[in-house]
């Protein structure tokens, strides 16, 4: 059917031609509502359908008779029920159409995404004032948290955006419950980051003292008359990380000591 905050219009016109003649009872009409909409969204449509219709029949009935939160069973073989079910059906339709504000300033007020560096909560409270300003919405109203939740969503950045869409049902979650895994996922970001850092300077310590440490070798080298010096198996070897003899590089106390400085920092 489509998105009802970004395309309302297109929604209620959809769902007229899916309903097409057939008058349906209140609980058809309802198992369609909770299946196309959240509960959130179900709430907008009913609020803004109903006040569509008290504005037009200021002589009664009221909209709470039209639309009632319990079945009422109304009969198809009833005159009066079958106009309560057409009546209800209309109310629907223009109430999806209604239910979300049009004009470009909610389009501005959404036009923009999350910087990778933003955190999530700054990130929800730029949606928030860009919503005020450019709409005049109070972003704590039901359709205030409607429209954020899903901007929110939506518009975060892509690791968070996936995170958030995986969630089971997530239309039907609390905006703090989001903002939360939100942040979970860009602590976890931070931490990654961090520990690529401290690898590069790890690799980057070893190779400077690598190449900047003297060689070891050369006095044996004289030893031996100068050319290629010859590797004494008594001795052990001679280590590449600090350049002593007597143990090899996998056995070198420095370097192991080196490595849990680094760990610990």
């Amino acid at each position: 059917m489509g998105s009802l905050l970004e395309d309302p219009l297109g929604v209620a016109e959809r769902l007229d031609q899916f309903l097409g003649p057939s008058i349906y009872t209140w609980g058809e009409l309802q198992a369609i509502l909770n299946i196309l909409f959240t509960a959130e969204e179900r709430n907008m449509i009913r609020r803004a359908g109903m006040r569509l219709w008290d504005s037009q029949h200021a002589q009664g009935p009221l909209a709470d008779t039209k639309w009632p939160l319990q079945d009422p069973n109304w009969n198809h073989q009833q005159q009066d029920h079958r106009i309560n079910m057409q009546d209800l059906r209309g109310i629907i339709v223009q109430g999806i159409r209604e239910a979300v504000p049009r004009g470009q300033n909610i389009n501005k007020a959404f036009n923009e995404r999350q910087k990778k560096e933003e955190t999530p909560t700054d990130w929800l409270e730029r949606l928030r004032k860009n919503l005020q300003m450019y709409s005049g919405l109070d972003p704590e109203t039901p359709l205030g948290q409607a429209l954020l939740k899903t901007q929110f969503v939506a518009k975060s950045w892509e690791d968070i955006r996936k995170k958030l869409e995986k969630l089971d049902n997530w239309q039907d979650r609390d905006l703090d419950e989001l903002l939360r895994e939100a942040q979970k996922v860009y602590v976890r970001r931070d931490e990654e980051s961090h520990k690529r850092q401290v690898r590069m300077m790890v690799a980057a310590v070893r190779e400077t003292r690598r190449i900047d440490a003297p060689p070891k070798t050369s006095q044996v080298a004289q030893r031996n008359g100068g050319g290629v010096p010859r590797v004494e198996k008594k001795d052990g070897g001679v280590c590449f990380y600090c350049g002593n003899k007597g143990h090899f590089r996998r056995n070198c106390r420095k370097r192991l000591r080196d490595e849990r400085v680094f760990k610990e920092d």
